[in-house]
């Protein structure tokens, strides 16, 4: 982390020195695209909870389940702004920030339930969320006067958030109340290896598309939960004995889980490595 803090002020510095002075030549990169990322543990939390009520109803008399799938997260959205060093036509150096998430509402999580007769739905938004910063090397392939083929390098830190909540409300009224909530978040170091094409109008404008795999497995989450208590974000499995069903679940707690109703007890992790594909904008100086 100190290391990749370091290299991200060195470039700072030579972004403050003007470019006429060094011949250098300055780009501001803006992209956006689709990220699709792992998320095995947050999938399996929101299948447990779904599984779990679909387990209980099959064996409770005064309990029935009508409808919902519950959702799983697979794809986010990714937003990126760089600015990048032009040593040459072929080495670059590029210091980005960016911010992805992906996320499902409650009506995308949305289950409807029977109990003694009334209609309940049941729902667990849920969010998770990247700050990346990244610093970049670029070896560029011109094809022409216009079109570059371009291999990124990046190495940095990633901010991790991960936010649930547990919403449930009768089908008569207009809104949910939340009985579980959990908050946490964390940092690591980051990874990226990519393969773009880029295109230029002219001097100042040009366009590029990037293909990119990342790797991002964030682990260390600390936050709170809707008691207010500060902890850490586990993953584990819960018994429930009416429909003798573990349920894969995560929150955040001030202490690990334990008894025999608990097993497979770890800290979460919540993996944003995977695939993004984008398209950007890039503006010369």
């Amino acid at each position: 982390m100190k290391k990749t803090l370091t290299i991200a002020a060195l470039c700072v510095v030579l972004l403050l020195i003007p470019p006429s002075s060094r011949g250098l030549d300055i780009q501001l990169r803006l992209s956006s695209g689709l990220w699709q990322m792992k998320l095995g543990e947050v999938n399996a939390a929101l299948v447990g909870w779904r599984d779990g009520l679909k387990q209980t109803a099959d064996v409770d008399p005064n309990m029935q389940f009508v409808s919902g799938d519950g959702g799983r997260l697979r794809l986010g959205v990714d937003f990126e702004a760089e600015l990048v060093l032009s040593f040459s036509r072929w080495i670059k150096l590029g210091l980005s920030a960016g911010y992805g998430y992906g996320s499902l509402d409650e009506k995308a999580t949305l289950l409807t339930i029977e109990q003694a007769g009334t209609l309940f739905e049941r729902a667990r938004p849920t969010k998770v969320s990247a700050f990346p910063f990244l610093v970049s090397g670029y070896f560029n392939l011109p094809l022409g006067r216009k079109f570059n083929v371009y291999l990124r390098a990046g190495v940095g830190a990633i901010q991790a958030r991960y936010v649930s909540r547990e919403a449930q409300k009768k089908v008569t009224d207009t809104r949910f109340t939340y009985p579980a909530y959990d908050n946490a978040k964390a940092g690591r170091l980051t990874y990226l290896g990519g393969l773009g094409l880029s295109y230029s109008f002219d001097q100042s404008l040009g366009f590029f598309i990037e293909a990119a795999a990342q790797f991002a497995r964030v682990d260390g989450f600390t936050g709170e939960n809707l008691l207010e208590q500060k902890g850490i974000l586990y993953s584990y499995e819960e018994y429930l004995p009416q429909a003798g069903f573990w349920r894969p679940t995560m929150h955040v707690l001030s202490e690990e889980p334990g008894g025999a109703n608990v097993r497979n007890v770890r800290e979460a992790v919540v993996d944003f490595g995977g695939y993004s594909i984008k398209i950007g904008l890039l503006l010369r100086f």
